[in-house]
């Protein structure tokens, strides 16, 4: 087994943990239904797998930020807060804490984990730079901008903002269904058709537009980089 994952980078191990326990989420799903007999603990079950789905999204997106050197520190606090409210969660479904304090932290948790995911998969979805500096921090404003509103209709146990709480969703959400449309149409109007790098023992060292962006093409011959690679071009001695 240990063959298995030496090599292996801590991060794609968690990723692969990450997905076997999906997996074993569905089947117990799967095997739930099936029984026939739903219940309290069925009930508890479903919650729970729930509260798995939403919080691996969210460590997903953290950690896929932190793995491209984007938007670290919001991946960083959305793996943090992602964490924290699957335990308290957890604690919640199976222990049915009866606090109005502890339903407060809860949602206003929620509310900025999702803000978060909102935010992180935005990000994970551009990569061309005006889209980068223009619909992300819109999106993430307009993210932020729910879940703080939701934080003070909670503490505040009124719903008097529901109306600017449900504007802000609506266009946090926007963003982030724009950003891949967005991206295709705008991607290669940002990326210059040919680009000169530099000069190795007279061969000129050429970017160009292409479909895999980790693709390196020597004559003929096309590698391609894996994740965590980088380029190095240096003059034979």
């Amino acid at each position: 087994m240990s063959s298995l994952f030496r090599g292996l980078p801590l991060r794609r191990i968690f990723l692969l943990g990450a997905a076997a326990l999906v997996c074993v989420a569905a089947l117990v799903a799967v095997a739930t239904i099936l029984s026939g007999d739903f219940g309290e603990t069925e009930g508890k079950i479903f919650a729970t797998l729930a509260t798995t789905f939403a919080a691996g999204s969210t460590v997903l997106a953290g950690l896929a930020c932190l793995g491209r050197g984007v938007s670290r520190p919001l991946g960083v606090i959305g793996v943090l807060l992602a964490c924290a409210g699957f335990v308290l969660w957890s604690a919640q479904i199976w222990g049915e804490f009866d606090s109005d304090g502890y339903w407060k932290l809860l949602g206003v948790l929620t509310a900025w984990t999702l803000a978060l995911l909102v935010t992180t998969t935005t990000r994970l979805m551009l990569s061309s730079p005006s889209l980068v500096r223009r619909l992300h921090p819109a999106t993430a404003a307009a993210a932020a901008g729910a879940a703080a509103t939701a934080t003070v209709m909670l503490l505040r146990e009124q719903g008097d903002g529901w109306q600017l709480f449900a504007i802000l969703l609506i266009l946090a959400l926007l963003g982030e269904a724009l950003a891949p449309i967005l991206e295709r149409y705008s991607a290669a109007d940002d990326r210059a058709s040919e680009r000169v790098l530099g000069m190795v023992a007279g061969a000129e060292v050429v970017a160009v537009p292409g479909r895999d962006s980790r693709s390196v093409r020597i004559g003929a011959a096309v590698e391609r980089l894996a994740e965590g690679e980088e380029l190095v071009v240096r003059e034979r001695r």
